[in-house]
């Protein structure tokens, strides 16, 4: 059963902070039922349903669940989609009633802001401690899954290498008035690239980039299909994008280009977020979410994303798709998204104040 739900992102902040106080009690892990435990032993032996609430779109998760069940088909896979803010304040009313047993979300300042909250179970897998430490949990109450730059993708039959801008804020010239896509507040990467930016340049300028993007009449989308999507047709020049978004539009035939941005001496570097997983605290099928946890945490899992999805692998050794540029390759932002969920909150204020639809 697959259901689509609709709030904007900005209210799970105020969600979060109601909630907290209403939701201070630990809540003790359900034991797991007797199928649950088969989980534990490979392949047909796993049996039951697992329940995934996830922010990816279907038709990037989808694969990872039919590459999933190959390898254990006795476990059934129900997805319930939604955004990252709708999906975690669904999380937190159902506390004292779990009714998800995993969060898959694209969103880490959501998911470290649940993880304070207690509403995922720590999580001591030795694939979950394999992952660097600045894209997990130090309690291993979520981990990353996959990391995705934030780029910016060019038509090339309307611009040229040299032309495209080469850093955030040159997004802002006004020769790009009217030529630029890039998603909104509803969109977590989005935000979580805002909050970067405040904390690396401070808020004045964080604002003054929202406040050139507003002023350049950018056009504003829900997600990042549908900039890619506007890019390769042409209807625009330029789009935000997480990088992957790139190598789908290239795969089908798109007219696309790539940049890098801040890689210059004195520039931030490359803002990176991830997708991230979390066990439910209570959930009804714990094991089943850890087999799930650790199998997209393998080297046939992240080779899944890697392959289809064009994401960065996070299990060190497994290599990234034909033509995407190894990480190494670039100047990374020093910035770690797991501590600043806190800043979440005022940089919403600031980037809506600033005109962030």
């Amino acid at each position: 059963m697959k259901h689509k739900l609709s709030v904007r992102i900005v209210g799970i902040v105020l969600l979060v902070t109601l909630l907290a106080t209403a939701c201070t009690a630990p809540v003790t892990p359900a034991a797991a039922p007797a199928a649950d435990v088969a989980a534990a032993q490979p392949g047909d032996a796993a049996s039951g349903e697992l329940i995934v609430y996830t922010s990816r779109a279907e038709s990037l998760f989808k694969p990872v669940i039919e590459a999933f069940n190959q390898a254990y088909p006795g476990v059934k896979v129900t997805m319930l989609t939604g955004s990252n803010g709708e999906l975690a304040a669904k999380l937190l009313e159902e506390r004292a009633n779990p009714q998800a047993d995993l969060l898959v979300n694209s969103d880490t300042l959501t998911i470290e802001s649940l993880a304070e909250q207690g509403v995922f179970a720590p999580n001591a897998s030795p694939a979950v401690a394999a992952v660097a430490e600045r894209y997990r949990a130090d309690d291993g109450s979520w981990v990353a899954l996959t990391l995705r730059p934030r780029v910016i993708m060019y038509n090339t039959d309307l611009v040229t290498p040299e032309e495209a801008p080469t850093t955030m804020l040159g997004l802002t010239d006004a020769k790009w008035q009217g030529q630029i896509g890039a998603a909104d507040s509803r969109n977590g990467a989005m935000v979580a690239q805002l909050v970067a930016m405040r904390h690396l340049l401070g808020e004045e300028a964080m604002t003054a980039f929202v406040q050139g993007l507003v002023a350049n009449d950018t056009q504003w989308f829900g997600g990042h299909t549908d900039v890619r999507k506007a890019v390769g047709a042409g209807e625009l020049k330029l789009g935000l994008v997480n990088h992957y978004y790139y190598h789908l539009s290239k795969a089908e035939g798109a007219p696309v280009g790539i940049v890098y941005p801040d890689q210059g001496e004195g520039e931030m570097g490359l803002i990176v977020n991830s997708t991230n997983a979390g066990i439910v605290q209570g959930a009804r099928h714990p094991e089943l979410a850890q087999l799930f946890v650790d199998w997209m945490l393998s080297p046939a899992g992240q080779k899944v994303y890697a392959d289809l999805n064009f994401e960065y692998p996070v299990t060190p050794g497994v290599a990234t798709a034909e033509g995407v540029p190894p990480l190494s390759d670039f100047k990374l932002a020093d910035v770690s998204l797991k501590t600043m969920w806190e800043e979440l909150e005022p940089t919403q204020q600031a980037a809506q104040a600033a005109g962030l639809p």
